[in-house]
């Protein structure tokens, strides 16, 4: 079994502490849309600072996969936790924007790893590049994803990822009327008869095509629902949760026969429609853990709020709200 180095742990440590301690700073700032030019002047000085003056060593581990996962990962899936849990549907949006980016960028350099091993010129300084890119897009001073939205995902991506998700829905429930068990058993033995590179990058694929072009749509469109926005951006911290065990867990067990393969089913149980994995990993367990679970109730009474204002007609609506908010009132015990 391989060992991490003592020092890359103590880094990484260190790495998720700092990230923890800024995310309340952070999250004061309102996001600017990208629009102020200042920021960006300013964000390029930062980060030629940091490639100037921080160690090697330091910028060896950090400038690397794993510090590409820990910078990308920690701030936003706290912020998307409490985005889900707010009141404000602009926070789900923001948050989903930066998602549908950095999946998008993600997915198209998964093989980036392999071409770094063969060819370590041509990606000499690729992680910082990537590293950085993170930065820009999450930092709400830049807002890199808000002004990627508006500029290119919104005029020029959404209509062709509408008629893709559209098709994808198709084959989806194509395979799932026409594929019985002793298929699936078949496509299991091919999926097995892979090299590891191929398996692994179909798990990243599955867990990423669909996704976002279903988030896109939900972001895009007029008929996109809220619920729709908050069930992607739960489903993009959940995956992203779970990329992250399996990035670290195939340095270890990436060999035993099967592990993409639990991967896989995995990220199929976080979004198809008959289970919706990522709202049960998402309350049961993600809610919990970042304190967020008497927001997550407000948050629940609210849409309950919406949805009765949706179905009761305009002259019966305040007698209904004045019975429906009597629910809530909390009984005093009376004075004796």
């Amino acid at each position: 079994m391989r060992e991490i180095p003592t020092d890359k742990i103590a880094l990484y440590v260190g790495t998720v502490v700092v990230a923890a301690t800024l995310t309340p700073f952070l999250s004061k700032f309102p996001r600017s849309r990208g629009k102020k030019v200042v920021y960006h002047i300013a964000f390029i000085a930062v980060s030629a600072c940091m490639v100037l003056f921080i160690p090697d060593w330091v910028q060896h581990e950090l400038f690397s996969p794993g510090g590409v996962l820990l910078i990308g990962i920690v701030i936003p899936v706290y912020e998307s936790v409490v985005a889900a849990c707010s009141l404000e549907s602009k926070n789900t949006t923001s948050w989903l924007q930066f998602w549908i980016a950095s999946g998008s960028f993600s997915f198209a350099t998964e093989f980036m790893d392999d071409i770094t091993t063969h060819l370590p010129n041509a990606g000499e300084h690729w992680y910082e590049f990537e590293f950085f890119l993170t930065g820009w897009l999450m930092l709400p001073f830049t807002d890199g994803s808000g002004l990627l939205y508006e500029k290119i995902t919104l005029p020029y991506l959404a209509p062709p990822i509408t008629k893709l998700k559209t098709k994808l829905e198709g084959w989806v429930q194509i395979f799932f009327v026409t594929v019985n068990t002793y298929y699936m058993w078949i496509m299991w033995y091919a999926f097995l008869r892979l090299s590891e590179e191929q398996r692994r990058f179909l798990v990243v694929g599955l867990g990423t095509v669909y996704p976002l072009a279903a988030s896109t749509v939900a972001l895009t469109t007029a008929s996109g629902l809220h619920k729709d926005k908050e069930f992607w951006l739960t489903y993009w911290v959940c995956y992203s949760l779970l990329f992250v065990m399996m990035d670290y867990a195939e340095n270890f067990i990436g060999r035993i026969t099967g592990f993409y393969s639990v991967c896989a089913a995995a990220t199929l149980y976080l979004f198809l429609p008959m289970f919706r994995g990522a709202d049960v990993a998402f309350r049961k367990v993600l809610v919990p853990l970042s304190g967020q679970h008497e927001n997550m109730l407000l948050h629940d009474a609210l849409q309950v709020k919406l949805g009765i204002e949706a179905a009761i007609p305009q002259v019966q609506r305040e007698k209904v709200m004045n019975r429906a908010a009597s629910l809530f009132t909390v009984n005093t015990p009376k004075e004796s």
